[in-house]
């Protein structure tokens, strides 16, 4: 009964021990969330380059009683502008980072995409004109009183984006970045058309259908702040109400455009390292690393100091004998005359039998 008691006191303390450290870490990262939130702000300006693949637009003119509803199919177009009213010519972008590690973004994109059937080309009709059915060829050219422009087909675009980071150096003097975008929004085209002689123009904008749309871009930023942008962009617009003379159009659009943007990022934190200069850490000379074998600095610096109070003296007196050489020098004989003395001694022995036929030894010459 004991032991279990005990045992539950134990598990208890420990559920509680546990409980307690969860709590304080959750409450550490919230508080350090908190203190280091990070976002950033960035907007660019740039141009396109559109293709339009080959699409069939639907037509519905008249009155009750005179009906038009007609397709021309798979018709092509280009890019080209024939009106001055198409809006803003310019692709823009305003995007906001808003997570922590800074990989993750909204973005407002607008696209002035121009589309404009290609003059001269044959094109089939299929459907009712007038009451009767049709399901011919003809010229759509403006000799013939045809021509249809979107001038500004104008895509707009709240898109996702996700930010891969590619290069990131330190010096942060350059860093290049993947993005990847999936959008959708709203377009309003500018339009501007004649059907067989009825021409027709909505110089504002209007609300004419949706689109979707999935872009990949490549970013230079310098200098942390400005960048430089390439994109490609695919997108698929449904025009649901183009308006033309006395009736709609509709029409499904997909294009490929490539984009080319400058822009401008800023922080609107302080704390966002993706923008603030790098820290140069500046060592004092006085510092140097210490290991558990090797003297301090300051025991060096003593050593040394010592070494000069020693060797000075030194240094000193080494010079004073060399005057005081020369004055003993008469008093004691120098040792290179002793040096020949014991040769004449050593025949001393030789006159104890002297002869008297033999002459006298010959002194010998000293020795050097």
């Amino acid at each position: 009964m004991l032991a279990g008691n005990n045992l539950n006191k134990v598990l208890f303390l420990a559920t509680s021990l546990i409980v307690a450290g969860s709590s304080n870490k959750v409450s550490a990262q919230i508080s350090i969330f908190d203190s280091e939130k990070r976002g950033s702000i960035y907007f660019s300006i740039g141009n396109n380059t559109p293709t339009h693949n080959p699409s069939t637009i639907r037509f519905v003119q008249g009155k009750p009683g005179n009906v038009s509803d007609y397709e021309l199919d798979k018709v092509k177009a280009d890019d080209k502008v024939t009106s001055p009213k198409s809006g803003l010519p310019y692709n823009i972008r305003v995007g906001y980072f808003f997570n922590y590690n800074q990989t993750f973004a909204i973005e407002l994109s607008y696209d002035p995409v121009k589309y404009h059937i290609v003059n001269g080309q044959n094109v089939r009709m299929t459907g009712m004109l007038d009451n009767r059915t049709v399901d011919s060829s003809f010229t759509f050219s403006d000799s013939t009183g045809h021509f249809y422009n979107l001038d500004g087909a104008n895509i707009l675009s709240v898109n996702l984006v996700k930010r891969f980071q590619l290069f990131h150096p330190h010096s942060k003097v350059i860093r290049i970045d993947a993005l990847a975008k999936v959008g959708l929004g709203p377009v309003m085209p500018h339009v501007y058309n004649s059907i067989r002689d009825k021409v027709a123009e909505y110089p504002s904008f209007q609300l004419a259908g949706w689109n979707a749309g999935a872009e990949a871009a490549l970013r230079l930023t310098i200098m942390r702040h400005l960048f430089l942008e390439g994109a490609y962009k695919y997108s698929y617009a449904n025009y649901t109400d183009i308006g033309v003379y006395n009736g709609t159009a509709t029409q499904k659009v997909t294009t490929a455009q490539v984009v080319l943007s400058v822009g401008y990022a800023f922080s609107t934190t302080k704390r966002n390292p993706l923008f603030t200069k790098p820290e140069k850490i500046v060592i004092p000379f006085a510092i140097r690393p210490v290991f558990p074998d090797a003297p301090t600095p300051a025991a060096e610096d003593s050593k040394a100091e010592k070494r000069k109070g020693t060797d000075a003296p030194a240094e000193e007196t080494k010079p004073s004998p060399a005057p005081e050489s020369p004055a003993p020098a008469p008093e004691s004989p120098s040792p290179a005359p002793e040096s020949p003395s014991p040769v004449p001694e050593a025949p001393s022995p030789a006159p104890e039998n002297p002869s008297p036929d033999a002459p006298p030894p010959a002194p010998e010459e000293p020795k050097n």
